[in-house]
């Protein structure tokens, strides 16, 4: 999930790599590439990334969503901005780059050492439930956050591959609650509910959200998942509670009601649902949970639980194990020379990489596909969150280099998607294509990983896929199409004015580029029909090109426009 800007942190990666004497089969021992990354890095000034726990694609990215002040819901998308000093939660999920509120930030935890008076759905405009903290008391590395808040709880958090651990310090002397804020996604949620069993030790619930970039235009505003999740404590509750809207139930054990969508994608005051518990005595100092999730069920997100955090690990397993994997996943590039600061920034860079696409199916294989319906697949895992225009010009051949094999799956999880959705995504969040950003990237990507080494997947299928989204005008996965426009480029060799399309010369120019990506495709599978075909199409770029202008220029009705602006959305 990279932003614009974001694509420059992987050419980034070669400018350090040359800094740094080139890539080096040798490495001071003792040197630990994942003590090397520092995840607040890209956290301010528009970097949109997340400081929180996870591993390398991991499903769940355990994370703090902070605030700005008193009248700001969120403060970036992400969840996070370094200059942000108010905590309301650490959500489960989240997006790494995006430059929209982009989604995810499912089910924050938010521990309290205030009575719960009123309704946390209602506590938008002052953050009664929030709380202060200071950077000098956060630590933040791969696959650990830590943080001391100003309410005096401390809060450590790691994270394994679809499920997290959470330690909460409660001080003494002061009310021990714990929120559980679960229709509070980043853009709000359409249905969540929350149960509450004490006689187990377990919430659970599940939310449904979605809203990527829901602020752009009303008919946006639509849910594209449901995330379940199982949470297991090390100790009995004293007290329990819900709310929902602006009604709060002491001694409560479930609720429902999502927040729905509002205003510029956030959601309005006074709707949504959670549920609180309370601790007591000193072993409010050492509360610990174990959290687990699954876009296909309840009982899936808790067997994830059972197989990667079963009761009795702790905390610092966890951790080890979390650190551990990003070792062995940033050591896929060795570098010697350079500064600490200067091997930071590369590590960092490589650590940001390597954040997404997201692993979707569960631990027993199931996932949720584009058709709505539960898939099982033991032989490759199921990857989502396709930033596709971002992502195919660098990210995809670095991880096919460095991953081959993951990154076949990932290739197949393009080919599952089209197969079950009707065509391929432009940029996929979790089981559905929003739509967002021009082309037709996973082209591109199924390309570039095939000819940078990942070629375990079907590429026969995708092949096919790959020729029906680029001459079958209206096609593309739900609701979305993957060519726009795709009409008017037939017929004309480009996409003029009013025809169909959004910035007609930088979407032409996108699926010249996805064209040759095709013809590439076709001949690396021994298609050489297809191959001259697509070739000769992604020539027409030529048909933009203004000579009494030097720019590539606008058509309409077979002629260039007159009045002609570079800076124009036309």
């Amino acid at each position: 999930m990279l932003s614009r800007g974001n694509n420059f942190i992987h050419l980034a990666l070669l400018a350090t790599l040359i800094t740094l004497s080139g890539i080096s089969a040798a490495q001071d021992a003792e040197y630990s590439p994942a003590n090397a990354v520092n995840p607040l890095i890209g956290s301010l000034h528009g970097g949109n990334t997340f400081p929180g726990a996870t591993l390398p694609f991991g499903m769940l990215q355990w994370s703090p969503e902070n605030t700005r002040g008193k009248h700001n819901r969120s403060a970036a998308p992400g969840g996070y901005r370094y200059d942000a000093t108010r905590i309301r939660g650490f959500s489960l999920t989240h997006l790494s780059g995006t430059g929209c509120a982009g989604a995810s930030g499912d089910v924050p935890f938010m521990p309290v050492t205030v009575p719960i008076i009123r309704s946390p759905s209602a506590d938008s405009t002052d953050h009664y439930y929030a709380s202060d903290f200071r950077h000098a008391d956060e630590r933040a590395t791969a696959g650990d956050y830590r943080v001391r808040l100003a309410n005096g709880v401390t809060v450590q958090l790691s994270a394994a591959l679809h499920s997290g651990i959470a330690r909460f310090g409660f001080p003494a002397g002061k009310p021990a609650n714990l929120l559980v804020r679960v229709s509070d996604s980043e853009v709000g949620s359409s249905a969540a509910e929350v149960h509450v069993d004490d006689r187990t030790r377990t919430i659970t619930g599940s939310v449904t959200s979605g809203n990527f970039c829901g602020y752009l235009a009303k008919a946006d505003r639509r849910s594209y998942y449901t995330l379940y999740f199982v949470a297991e404590f090390n100790q009995p509750f004293t007290a329990t509670g819900t709310w929902h809207d602006a009604a709060v139930h002491p001694g409560g054990l479930s609720a429902h009601g999502g927040t729905t969508y509002g205003a510029k994608g956030f959601p309005p005051p006074d709707t949504g649902s959670g549920a609180w518990v309370s601790f007591a005595g000193q072993q409010a100092r050492h509360v610990v949970v174990r959290v687990g999730i699954s876009y296909v069920s309840l009982a899936n997100a808790s067997a994830n639980l059972a197989d990667e955090i079963p009761e009795g690990t702790r905390l610092a397993q966890v951790r080890r194990h979390a650190h551990n994997a990003w070792d062995k996943a940033l050591d896929s590039i060795k570098i010697d020379g350079g500064t600490p600061d200067q091997r930071s920034v590369f590590y960092t860079a490589l650590y940001h990489a390597l954040l997404a696409p997201t692993v979707f199916s569960d631990a027993n294989g199931q996932y949720r596909g584009f058709d709505g319906a539960v898939h099982t697949d033991t032989q490759h895992v199921q990857y989502t969150n396709f930033s596709g225009w971002d992502i195919y010009r660098t990210q995809i051949p670095l991880i096919a280099l460095l991953a081959p094999q993951r990154t076949s799956d990932i290739m197949q999880s393009l080919v599952n998607d089209a197969q079950q959705g009707g065509g391929l995504p432009r940029w996929s969040l979790a089981n559905g294509d929003t739509g967002i950003m021009v082309g037709d990237p996973s082209a591109a990507i199924l390309a570039e990983g095939n000819a940078f080494g990942a070629t375990q997947f079907d590429t026969r299928g995708a092949l096919r896929a790959l020729l029906k989204g680029a001459t079958q005008p209206g096609i593309g996965p739900g609701d979305s199409v993957e060519r726009p426009g795709l009409r008017a480029y037939l017929d004309d060799g480009y996409i003029p004015i009013g025809g169909g399309a959004y910035a007609p010369v930088s979407t032409s120019l996108e699926y010249y580029t996805d064209d040759y990506a095709i013809a590439c495709f076709a001949q690396s599978q021994g298609d050489l029909a297809d191959a001259k075909t697509f070739t000769a199409r992604a020539a027409n770029w030529s048909r933009l090109f203004n000579p009494a202008t030097g720019y590539l220029q606008s058509r309409v009705g077979g002629s260039f426009t007159g009045g002609f602006d570079p800076a124009s959305q036309d």
